[in-house]
C-alpha cells in the first residue's frame, strides 16, 4: 500500500495554463478512507510567481488513467478562496464571498486539497494539477 502511494505522488503531473503567474510547487495524492467512504485525497502547495496580488487561484485537478486518459476532474481553489468551491451557494453568495476573500499576494504560498470518492470515479493510475483561472486583485 505504502509502495502505491508513493507511486502516485511520484508519477502526478503538474500543468500550468498558458501565461499564469501561479505555480504548483507540490501535489501528492492517496487513497484513504474515513466514516465508511473511500476517497483519493489530493493535497498540494501553489505560489504566486506574478508581480501582482491575485483574487484566487482556481485548479482544475484530473484523475488519469494508464493510457493518460482523464477519466474525472474536479476543481478547486487556493486554502483561502476554498469555500469558492461550494456547489450549493448562490450566485449573490458566491459574489459576496469573493468581495472578502484576502488576496494571493506576490511570493505568496498556500495549500490546496482535492478529493475523488472512490464510488463516483473510474479506475486512474494518477493525477494532474492544472492552473484555470488567476484574476487579479482589486483595483
Amino acid at each position: 500500500m505504502r509502495t502505491a502511494v508513493l507511486a502516485c505522488a511520484l508519477l502526478a503531473t503538474l500543468a500550468v495554463a498558458g501565461d499564469s503567474p501561479v505555480r504548483v510547487l507540490e501535489s501528492q495524492g492517496r487513497w484513504e478512507s474515513s466514516y465508511g467512504e473511500h476517497f483519493y485525497n489530493v493535497v498540494g502547495k501553489l505560489r504566486n510567481d506574478g508581480a501582482k496580488p491575485l483574487r484566487w487561484a482556481k485548479l482544475r485537478v484530473d484523475a488519469v488513467d494508464k493510457a493518460g486518459k482523464v477519466v474525472a476532474s474536479t476543481e478547486t481553489y487556493n486554502e483561502s478562496a476554498g469555500a469558492l468551491a461550494v456547489p450549493d451557494l448562490s450566485a449573490a453568495e458566491k459574489d459576496a464571498l469573493r468581495g472578502r476573500l484576502k488576496p494571493l499576494a506576490p511570493g505568496a504560498e498556500e495549500a490546496f486539497r482535492a478529493g475523488f470518492l472512490r464510488d463516483e470515479t473510474p479506475p486512474f493510475e494518477t493525477h494532474r494539477v492544472t492552473v484555470v483561472e488567476t484574476p487579479a486583485a482589486g483595483p
